[in-house]
């Protein structure tokens, strides 16, 4: 049976047991700040099993795309070296809240198993909690599994919490015998212990207790409604019905290997590459699913997981022989499996292959060196990597540490881990960076608590911008009043738009104090926030008005957020995805997936296409829908963005439909004028622009007008005129200095002959001069090198002079020097002078704020080139 009727037939299982089919959520978890990544099927229920929201439906099946990499959960290490561990899986889960418990549970799994996947009754094994006979007689007395093929557990293996409180229960797992020859030879306590010949397949959570603090004692009592979670392993059933005993063997992965075979013109049986392989065709489903889920690569957070990811396959790939980008080639394979399951990671594919593609190549320009400077640091100390050595190569080089513990593990050497964790433990000192994270934490769960006392708020918003509420909390933080009603015409900041501002008033209409900010810490609770509520009580009903102009500019600068979305995709391409955006009262800030700038006449054509909508006057229409019947009618979903089952369709004309929760203008041609200001890049493959609309795009226009008169004025020319004319004074201008710097040049070439001095013979054949300049000199760094050069074609040359604690510097060899590489030789040099730099790897410059850290930073130099350091 192939993987996708594995999946449709569990879902049509349960469908037809009465369950919700509910739609994976993204791999970014919402509202949810302990979770890096979802990992299991259950977390987008993680609300309806505590309490804190009350579910649509009894009885839900979902088919979840999980990454376990980072954090608690971190298959990593082990990925591609064993059968079954993965960075990206899918857990196939069926739900019931309150509904349905053990009996039904079992009853279900079993005939799933045993009738419509039809394996062997004599190939399953089952486990309970060593205190749930309920559980065991069940699978004995109904289902039949005989007393010797159910196996009791302690609490390690098969009781589920989770967290130090809330709800938990004992689990019962379901296991599959792959046969004899998968066993690892051992004696065992028990027979299921033999992991590698038996595989869990199926975990059933029986969430029947809670556990709560009484003081400092953690308690356990039984829940009223006692609920179920399960968890099936896609892979592992694929690789179970299709008798395969590797996971990656199964058709799952088939044509990302038979990709990477065409990629690399090696076979996948040979077992010299198995593991290698296995590898990669893991990160490249991971990967591309977690930046179509909308993570991006960076240096922290869920995005440096990511490019530990990329680089660990592409480390592998280089290990095949891969030497050019290519890591990237294997998306449409990925697709191939799961981009009938997942449309909306499979819409934003283009968008993946420029992300990988960008990420190998950064990679790549230091992959070798890296390698080189492992091998040197093995040469010194060949039965262990120092510590600081593992650092260099992650700080300098890029390896993540988790690569350079697989480089080793191959070749059969240890890591000072130990070290590695103090020089990293030194850099975040040396960072100073504070966390907010505690602090952040903290809030939620205050927040929390509001909403559990209190409920959802009852937006108004959308009808009216006046309403009476009731005050139902009213609590201060520092200088600020934290004001929650029982409903509210205010919007609360989110999906970029910024909350509302307004007054309270009382019954006779007399003004008690100011909304200076809403927002909505937790879902559905908006919290108000005042600085002068003092007169304000609880349980008393009062007047909410929101600033009627201020929401109307955000509600123009929102809308024409829709607009240019559009224009972007239309304009740039499918792959553009919104990656972040502001809308304020005064301007709109969109960021977008995109590897390059925007050219000129890029942008002209985006801001006529949306005037052109604008001037065309089409009614703004929002209609609420389930979620399924929007995605057909086209709406765009924002990747990344947690929607529920119904949803708000905002639609302007034929020219832009968006899942949107927002407020809207009436009419798009309320709106006025819009005008790109500026476009920038935010990060590696995501750019910005920023823009105004109605009035202040109107002043924005006029102040640049008042700037070209006066660029009239002082040249004496009108509109094309005046800019030829500046041309003109350019390109006399630059004559002139071109004139200067040849006289300068010759100046310099004539102090140099008795500048530089003697050289300082290397190892390797090559000469080093340092020379030390006066200050006055130190703007012709660049010209006084330039005739070294020339006169030293094996020659390095580092340049410097102080003026006062101020360092500046020059580090210059011939461009056919490519045993050199500046950049990273002056790396870890830097700080020794607190100084920053760049350039080529045959010429770099920069400056420092430590002067009396210049002999040290010279002796080290020296030290590196002679190849002692």
């Amino acid at each position: 049976m192939k993987a996708k009727e594995i999946r449709q037939t569990f879902k049509d299982f349960f469908e037809k047991h009465g369950h919700k089919k509910v739609s994976s959520s993204s791999l970014v978890p919402h509202n949810d700040p302990t979770l890096l990544f979802c990992n299991a099927g259950m977390n987008q229920f993680k609300d309806y099993f505590t309490g804190k929201a009350k579910p649509e439906y009894l009885r839900a099946v979902t088919s979840q795309k999980c990454v376990r990499a980072g954090g608690k959960h971190n298959d990593l290490e082990n990925v591609g070296f064993t059968a079954r561990h993965h960075t990206f899986f899918e857990m196939l889960g069926n739900f019931s809240f309150g509904d349905y418990f053990k009996k039904d549970a079992i009853d279900f799994a079993w005939k799933l198993l045993t009738v419509a996947y039809k394996i062997p009754k004599d190939k399953l094994y089952v486990t309970v909690h060593k205190s749930d006979q309920e559980a065991a007689d069940i699978w004995h007395n109904d289902q039949g599994v005989p007393r010797d093929r159910i196996f009791y557990r302690d609490d390690k293996d098969n009781f589920w919490e989770m967290g130090e409180t809330g709800p938990c229960g004992p689990c019962s797992e379901i296991f599959f015998d792959h046969g004899p020859k998968f066993s690892d030879g051992k004696t065992h306590a028990t027979l299921l212990d033999d992991e590698m010949r038996y595989v869990e397949i199926w975990n059933l959570v029986f969430m029947q207790f809670e556990k709560y603090k009484e003081g400092n004692t953690v308690k356990m009592r039984s829940l009223p409604k006692p609920s179920v979670d399960t968890g099936a392993g896609l892979e592992r059933i694929a690789a179970a019905l299709q008798s395969k005993y590797w996971n990656y063997d199964s058709d799952l992965f088939e044509p990302i290997i038979k990709k990477i075979e065409k990629i690399t013109k090696k076979e996948y049986n040979d077992s010299k590459y198995q593991a290698a392989m296995r590898v990669i065709a893991d990160h490249i489903r991971s990967s591309t699913m977690l930046i179509t889920d909308g993570v991006m690569p960076s240096n922290e957070g869920r995005g440096y997981v990511l490019r530990r990811i990329i680089r660990r396959a592409v480390r592998f790939l280089n290990e095949l022989g891969v030497k050019q980008n290519a890591f990237h080639l294997l998306v449409d394979s990925v697709f191939e499996v799961l981009g009938h399951e997942f449309p909306e990671n499979a819409n934003n594919k283009d968008l993946a292959k420029k992300l990988l593609e960008q990420e190998e190549q950064k990679f790549r320009e230091t992959l070798e060196m890296g390698l080189k400077h492992l091998n040197e640091a093995l040469e010194k100390s060949p039965k262990m990597l120092k510590g600081e050595e593992a650092f260099k190569l992650y700080d300098t080089y890029g390896f993540p540490i988790d690569l350079t513990e697989v480089i080793l593990r191959e070749k059969n050497i240890e890591l000072d881990t130990k070290g590695f964790q103090d020089a990293l433990e030194k850099q975040k000192e040396r960072s100073k960076k504070s966390s907010k994270f505690q602090i952040q934490d903290d809030n939620i769960k205050f927040f929390y608590g509001l909403k559990e006392k209190f409920g959802a708020t009852d937006f108004k918003g959308y009808e009216t911008l006046t309403a009476d509420a009731k005050l139902l909390s009213k609590s201060k933080i520092e200088d600020t009043y934290i004001l929650i009603f029982d409903k509210t015409p205010f919007y609360a900041e989110s999906g970029g738009q910024v909350g509302d501002i307004g007054e309270i008033k009382n019954k006779s209409g007399t003004v008690l104090c100011s909304i200076q900010d809403t927002q909505k810490p937790v879902d559905s609770l908006h919290v108000h926030y005042s600085s002068n509520a003092e007169s304000l009580k609880e349980n008393e009903t009062y007047t909410l008005q929101v600033n009627v102009e201020y929401r109307s500019n955000v509600a123009k600068n929102h809308s024409c957020t829709h607009l240019l979305h559009a224009a972007l995709k239309k304009v740039v391409g499918q792959h553009v995805n919104q990656a972040g955006s502001l809308v304020t009262n005064d301007r709109l800030r969109f960021d977008f997936t995109h590897s390059e700038a925007l050219s000129t006449a890029q942008i002209d054509k985006i801001e006529d296409m949306v005037n052109h909508e604008i001037a065309h006057s089409h009614a703004v229409n929002a209609k609420n829908m389930k979620k399924d019947e929007a995605i057909k009618l086209g709406a765009q979903a924002l990747f990344g963005e947690k929607y529920g089952e119904t949803v708000r369709v905002v639609t302007m004309g034929q020219f832009s439909t968006e899942l949107c929760g927002g407020t809207h203008v009436q009419n798009i041609s309320d709106i006025g004028i819009f005008k790109i200001i500026s476009e920038s890049s935010l990060s590696s493959g995501v750019r910005r622009l920023e823009a105004a609309t109605h009035l202040n795009a109107f002043e924005y226009l006029r102040h640049r007008s008042q700037l070209l008169a006066e660029v009239e004025k002082l040249t004496s020319s009108k509109e094309e005129a005046a800019v030829s004319r500046i041309r003109e004074m350019q390109s006399d201008i630059k004559e002139k200095n071109k004139s200067l710097q040849q006289l300068n040049s010759s100046l310099q070439a004539s102090k140099s002959k008795d500048l530089f001095g003697s050289a300082k013979p290397l190892p390797n054949g090559q000469e080093l001069t340092i020379t030390k300049i006066t200050p006055d000199m130190a703007g012709d760094l660049r010209t006084l090198s330039d005739n070294y050069i020339d006169k030293h074609p094996k020659g390095i040359l580092f340049l410097y002079s102080v003026d006062d604690s101020k360092i500046t510097f020059l580090a210059r060899t011939h461009k056919n020097n490519t045993n050199i590489n500046f950049n990273l030789l002056l790396k870890d040099l830097l700080p020794l002078i607190e100084g920053r730099g760049g350039g080529r790897p045959d010429m770099s410059q920069g400056s420092g704020a430590k002067s009396s850290g210049i002999d040290d930073f010279i002796s080290k130099f020296e030290a590196k080139l002679s190849g002692h350091a």
